[in-house]
């Protein structure tokens, strides 16, 4: 039930203004170029912009050139509480967006945040420019209420999920995740409460041998074959987590997929049908359920490596770990889930959808590097992110601001001034 405190800070929200927001984001391009040096700045000022007019305590950090994070704190004061933790809670999302595309491949003009038929359009109108907005709203509508946190709120909109998470990893390290007690991550979910997240793991694996001509393979050394070895083995090893790991009922089942397989590699020159390259290299992609070691995956991969380029003292190989994400689970019955699970509730009438997100948010790197227990929960179908003609629905970005209101408000305890 909706006490009237809590309903006093639901009527500060203005679903003009935030609308106008996600507009307004959305129409600032704000696609990684490296080649140009242009990224997520201007987006970035804006969402900075808007935490200023708050009266925010409001940093602003670049990560690389042209890559910054904005970090955000609502900070009301409160009594001292003896023996009481102080909660802070994170809404996390981020600034950039993937390419476009091809323009003319879209009804509307990318960037042009057009309504129609009760949605927005626009690249990262879904993914997840909404969602930051309505992180912004909930907060604002909080601050201008006039009711008093037991806790903190803390915005942390940063650069590059859709790349290597450069940003939510500079605000791990720069300390800004150390106060922070649970996290929404306002990623496209339907308003769905996703309580947990598939991990990633990249492994990169070249075998060198010796380059022939095709007719005398002999006179060298192919790695095509101690490759083809080594994928069977990799499969083998897919087919024994399966079993080791049952399926997530909402994750499925982990995998092991070879997305990358060149022969020969990069600056190797082009492929000839007559010339036996010297190298092979290919890159697994894995993805992770809870419960499942990547450090452990590493090692049996790399033996398998070392196994396969056996049969042959010319053959040599180099194994590399790109990049580890964990996978997450946060516990049905945690408070930052019961707060969001409550506040559906009560704004709709329904039942909460429970599930998980197959790929990666920034939630795994603050769940994996601080223990920071995560729910992703947002507007925005689930299906339609870096799709041509993204949208989003005005109905679920007015429900998941007021949704963010009441889960932060419930979280950190609040009470009249």
């Amino acid at each position: 039930m909706i006490t009237p405190l809590e309903q006093t800070v639901l009527d500060c929200i203005n679903d003009d203004e935030l609308i106008g927001w996600v507009q307004a984001l959305t129409r600032i391009p704000s696609v990684w170029k490296p080649e140009l040096g242009i990224g997520e700045e201007a987006a970035a000022r804006w969402v900075q912009a808007r935490c200023q007019e708050m009266g925010l305590s409001t940093a602003f950090e670049f990560v690389q050139p042209g890559r910054p994070n904005v970090i955000a704190v609502y900070s009301p004061p409160v009594p001292p509480q003896l023996g009481r933790e102080r909660k802070r809670l994170m809404f996390e999302g981020h600034t950039d967006v993937v390419t476009e595309g091809d323009p003319s491949k879209w009804t509307d003009p990318p960037f042009s945040a057009t309504i129609r038929n009760g949605r927005i359009y626009g690249r990262g109108a879904n993914d997840m420019k909404a969602g930051v907005c309505c992180a912004l709203m909930a907060t604002k509508a909080i601050a201008q209420s006039g009711v008093r946190l037991d806790g903190d709120i803390l915005l942390g909109i940063v650069c590059d999920e859709e790349g290597r998470m450069i940003g939510i990893k500079h605000f791990v390290e720069q300390g800004w995740a150390d106060q922070v007690t649970a996290c929404i991550v306002c990623e496209p979910e339907e308003n769905h409460l996703c309580i947990e997240q598939k991990g990633v793991m990249w492994v990169k694996l070249l075998i060198r041998g010796v380059m022939s001509h095709g007719a005398m393979p002999l006179t060298g050394v192919n790695t095509a074959y101690p490759m083809a070895r080594f994928l069977t083995m990799a499969q083998a090893l897919e087919e024994r987590e399966i079993v080791r790991h049952p399926a997530s009922p909402f994750l499925g089942r982990p995998s092991i997929t070879p997305t990358i397989l060149m022969s020969p590699v990069r600056g190797g020159g082009e492929p000839q049908n007559n010339v036996m390259p010297g190298a092979t290299e290919c890159t697994l992609d894995i993805r992770l359920i809870p419960g499942q070691d990547p450090d452990w995956i590493a090692t049996q991969l790399e033996k398998m490596a070392a196994a396969a380029c056996a049969i042959d003292p010319r053959l040599s190989y180099d194994f590399q770990v790109i990049e580890v994400r964990h996978a997450t689970r946060t516990d049905r019955e945690h408070p930052v889930v019961t707060t969001l699970a409550s506040a559906f509730t009560d704004l709709t009438g329904q039942a909460p959808i429970y599930g998980g997100v197959p790929g990666s948010t920034d939630g795994t790197i603050l769940n994996a590097r601080k223990g920071i227990p995560i729910v992703t929960c947002g507007p925005g179908d689930i299906y339609i992110p870096h799709h041509i003609d993204e949208w989003v629905s005005i109905d679920e970005i007015k429900t998941a601001a007021r949704m963010y209101v009441l889960a932060a408000m419930r979280y950190l305890g609040a009470s009249a001034r």
